[in-house]
Order: C-alpha cells, then sequence, then structure tokens
C-alpha cells in the first residue's frame, strides 16, 4: 500500500514540534496564580494607573472595559465567535479570572492593533502607488510644472520608504506559562 503522505523536512518536523509546544502553553495557567491573592478586578479598585489605559481606548471611541468581578474571557466572548465549546476552551487556554481575561485582552489588543497596522499602511500604500500612476500619465511639458510634480514624487517616495518599516514597542512580559 503507498502512503500518500512525503516525508516530513527536517525543517518541517521541527515547526511542528513548536507549533505543539505553543499549543500545550497556551492550555497552561499562569504560574503566577497560585501565589495571586488579591484578585485582580479589586486590585484595580486602587491601581492609579488604570486611567492610562481607560483613556487611550475612550480617546479612540472604544468603551474600556469593566473588571466588575473575577469572570475570566470565557464570560465575555461573543458566542458568535466560536464554532464549538473546544474552540472556545482552546482560544482562552488556562487564562483564569479577571487576571485572566486581562492577560488574554492584552494579547487580542496587540493582534487587533497589528492587524489595522497593516490595512492603514497597504491603504496608503495603494493610494501613494495611485498618486505615482496619475503622475507618470500627467503632461508635463511645463517647466515648473514638471519641477513641483517631480518634489511630490520623491516626496511620496519618501513616504513610502517610511511606511516599509517595521514599528518596535517594547512591553513588559504580562504571562508566565510553564515556569
Amino acid at each position: 500500500m503507498e502512503s500518500n503522505t512525503m516525508a516530513l523536512s527536517a525543517k518541517e518536523r521541527k515547526q511542528r514540534q513548536i507549533e505543539r509546544e505553543q499549543a500545550q502553553l497556551r492550555a497552561m495557567p499562569d504560574s503566577s496564580y497560585e501565589y495571586l491573592q488579591v484578585p485582580f478586578h479589586v486590585h484595580l479598585e486602587t491601581d492609579a494607573n488604570w486611567s492610562s489605559v481607560t483613556l487611550p481606548l475612550e480617546m479612540a471611541g472604544i468603551e474600556p472595559p469593566e473588571f466588575e468581578d473575577d469572570r475570566g474571557p470565557k464570560a465575555y466572548a461573543y458566542e458568535e465567535c466560536f464554532s464549538t465549546d473546544e474552540d472556545r476552551d482552546e482560544a482562552f487556554g488556562g487564562a483564569a479570572g479577571s487576571i485572566g481575561r486581562a492577560e488574554i485582552m492584552i494579547g487580542l489588543l496587540i493582534d487587533a492593533a497589528t492587524e489595522l497596522a497593516h490595512i492603514v499602511n497597504k491603504y496608503k500604500r495603494a493610494e501613494l502607488d495611485k498618486r505615482l500612476k496619475e503622475i507618470e500619465a500627467a503632461d508635463l511639458s511645463d517647466p515648473e510644472e514638471r519641477k513641483a510634480v517631480l518634489e511630490q514624487v520623491v516626496h511620496i517616495e519618501k513616504i513610502k520608504g517610511a511606511l516599509s518599516k517595521n514599528v518596535r514597542r517594547s512591553l513588559p512580559q504580562w504571562e508566565a506559562k510553564g515556569v
């Protein structure tokens, strides 16, 4: 009997191993949980820095989350996001309580911000490319107009160069799984 699957390369085997290890880590509870005595939602009642979270969200027109009790992320996620209870369990792994909700929220906000940055970047680059094509098709027989347009081309290329770079932000580690 012939096998329809080809042997995996060393790189593919390593990639699958890494994926399995990451899935195992996601399913684990945070190693710090057993030492946390005050629930996170109680801590927030006295944390003066909480407004540093709510203000930027409010400025973006996003309703800041409220942590009124110790319910975890599963209690807040929309049902439509998951096909099965297993999908929901897998998405939230070992995250528990209000601290688990905050931890999951951090990752999801980073994911959303990253995707929004890609969308905005793609939009701007496409619009700049359209403008360059318009300039190429334009009649540039007037020397003064040609000079102004060439300055625009240089400026657009500088903007595109800036948009081709990545932004790095340092974040404090918020999870300690498998430690």
